[in-house]
């Protein structure tokens, strides 16, 4: 058995495929994560929750050593450390084929909202601007498939979400005639980075911090050409104050 200095506990919820209780390998992101600590002498394990907010709340609470699956932002930075990043997410606008939906830019979306999201989840920089700026038409609900249910039925026009997480859910939750009334759309979105967030008021929580990142700058250092060069914390998560992903103490 691994003693508790070499097992990380996660919080983590059903998002598929990256997380996910249901598959013998938790999920493919799970996975990875598994093999990287695992490679390093750190065992991991998934503590689940019903939703990503009370995975969150856990987190936040130090109730485990972290969260992996979040997209850095200035309210959660208040609270949690953001580790060199596990994955990148393109979100791509999913609509009905009877209603094809155009626009410029992301201001543009206010006139053709509602938009369905699930609570907790965030969207990216360039989004959630917008969201605040333009006042964009938002409907939330708690499980990611609700907001397909909302679009099916024409209360929402838009439902932002990751394509290979959309399409899985529905394909798993939706009939063939269902999925054939839905498409999407890639225009104006932006690429999100997802991190492992490590509640700042956890005792230790600086040196795991850095023992996370040291895990992870290892194993992308490992997948790297001889011109490749690791991503930068300024540029990924602008504004946010915390010790860089390579800074030792």
């Amino acid at each position: 058995m691994a003693s508790s200095a070499n097992m990380l506990t996660f919080a983590v919820a059903k998002w598929p495929p990256y997380f996910d209780d249901e598959r013998p390998d938790q999920g493919t992101l799970a996975m990875q994560l598994t093999l990287q600590f695992r490679e390093a002498g750190i065992d991991v394990h998934y503590h689940w929750y019903d939703s990503w907010k009370a995975a969150y709340n856990h987190a936040q609470a130090a109730n485990v050593k972290a969260s992996p699956g979040w997209i850095c932002n200035q309210t959660r930075a208040k609270q949690f450390y953001f580790s060199y990043p596990i994955y990148a997410i393109k979100t791509v606008f999913f609509h009905l084929k009877t209603t094809p939906v155009q626009w410029e830019t992301l201001a543009d979306l206010k006139d053709i909202g509602p938009i369905a999201i699930t609570a907790s989840y965030y969207f990216g920089r360039q989004f959630e601007e917008a969201a605040k700026t333009h006042q964009l038409q938002l409907r939330q609900v708690r499980i990611e498939r609700l907001t397909f249910n909302l679009l099916l039925k024409e209360r929402v026009a838009l439902v932002p979400m990751p394509l290979d997480n959309g399409l899985l859910i529905l394909n798993k939750y939706f009939s063939e005639a269902d999925r054939r009334k839905i498409t999407y759309h890639e225009k104006n979105t932006d690429k999100s980075y997802l991190h492992i967030m490590v509640p700042k008021q956890q005792p230790g929580a600086l040196r795991l911090y850095l023992r996370i990142n040291q895990v992870l700058i290892n194993s992308a250092k490992k997948l790297m050409d001889k011109k490749g060069r690791l991503l930068q914390f300024a540029k990924l998560c602008p504004g946010i104050q915390q010790p860089g992903w390579a800074f030792s103490p």
